[in-house]
């Protein structure tokens, strides 16, 4: 019985092992998924910052375009003021100067804001470029490396078949029902008696049953959680001078 049970210790330790792996082997293709919606997310924020950029940059040039059109009319109207005639064509002509000064003095103050606005665009265009870059390098790296993980798991998972096959081949056919039932339910089947309490709940073992599993005769189960239960003597140090 004791070898029925090492041999069953042995086979949750590459179940939980095999688990692990498998876990991991899950997570690289997520992890790699991740990665790429990061670089996704950071890519369609560069294009649509270039995108205002543009925008910006070409209202800028109709603006300054109108400005160039207010000014020869500025010049137009001045030329007028000179060669008016009366005190209302006079002041007709300064109406019209004062309407296109006041016009090209707003369009030159629109175009300094956006001017600013256009530097702030260019910043984190350059900002989110760097980190564009980078994250592609990762998500390359990840890919990589994720690849050859998956490989190297695959390539595990394949071993340990013929090893648990090994192991289940020397623990009874009840016994190991008994352990896959609560494995697969639990996930830790097997788990040690310390200082007369179950290690899997923390509850306290009856002293017959416990001095019964110290002997390692009979499959015991935890009357509360029902694992089985094991019990391992604490080797005592030599203490000799």
């Amino acid at each position: 019985m004791q070898e029925e049970l090492e041999a069953l210790e042995q086979l949750q330790n590459l179940d939980l092992s095999t688990l692990s792996i498998r876990t991991e082997l899950k997570e690289i293709p997520e992890n790699i998924e991740e990665t790429q919606k990061n670089v996704a997310y950071v890519g369609d924020l560069l294009q649509k910052e270039r995108s205002r950029l543009e925008e910006s940059e070409k209202w800028c040039v109709d603006r300054e375009r109108d400005i160039s059109l207010q000014t020869d009319m500025l010049s137009k109207s001045k030329a007028k003021l000179q060669a008016s005639r009366n005190e209302k064509e006079s002041k007709a002509a300064q109406r019209e100067i004062d309407t296109l000064r006041k016009t090209i003095q707003e369009r030159e103050k629109e175009i300094l804001d956006v001017m600013e606005a256009i530097n702030q665009y260019r910043l984190r265009i350059e900002e989110h470029t760097k980190e564009f870059r980078e994250l592609e390098e990762t998500l390359s790296a990840t890919e990589e490396s994720g690849k050859v993980r998956m490989a190297e798991i695959e390539s595990e998972l394949n071993s340990t078949k013929a090893r648990r096959a090994e192991l289940a081949g020397r623990v009874p056919d009840k016994t190991l029902r008994l352990y896959e039932r609560i494995y697969k339910r639990l996930g830790k089947a097997l788990v040690e008696v310390v200082d007369g309490s179950c290690s899997g709940c923390n509850m306290g073992i009856q002293p017959q049953v416990y001095n019964e599993i110290q002997k390692g005769e009979k499959i015991f189960t935890c009357s509360f959680c029902h694992r089985i239960l094991i019990y391992k003597p604490v080797e005592n140090a030599d203490t000799d001078e």
